[in-house]
């Protein structure tokens, strides 16, 4: 997954279903060094590696991210149903109660 530069980034902030913040820091870092390892390859005239790694990368992110522009609709579809579906079984249980210590102070023995 990281062998295509933009793809795993891209759609690990995109994703509707990560709400890890350290995911997302990791995926900006990613981002960032590539980009910033490109636009270097680009300067010393270097651009087999680019050809190599970020092209197919770039084609594969256009690819998955008109896929998932087409189908979210679906996909958000499905996830409200769940939803739903959750919320038919009812409010959550109250947890168990917890017993009241009652203190001996003042208590006559007998």
């Amino acid at each position: 997954m990281f062998i295509f530069w933009p793809v795993w980034g891209i759609l690990v902030l995109r994703s509707p279903w990560n709400k890890n913040t350290i995911m997302g820091g990791v995926a900006w870092a990613h981002l960032i060094v590539f980009g910033v390892m490109a636009f270097k390859w680009i300067e010393a005239g270097s651009y087999q590696p680019i050809m190599t790694f970020y092209v197919p990368g770039v084609l594969l992110t256009l690819v998955t991210q008109v896929q998932w522009a087409v189908h979210r609709s679906k996909y958000s579809a499905a996830a409200q149903e769940a939803e739903e579906q959750s919320d038919v079984s009812g409010p959550p249980r109250p947890t168990a109660r917890r017993r009241r210590r009652n203190s001996r102070t003042g208590r006559s023995k007998g």
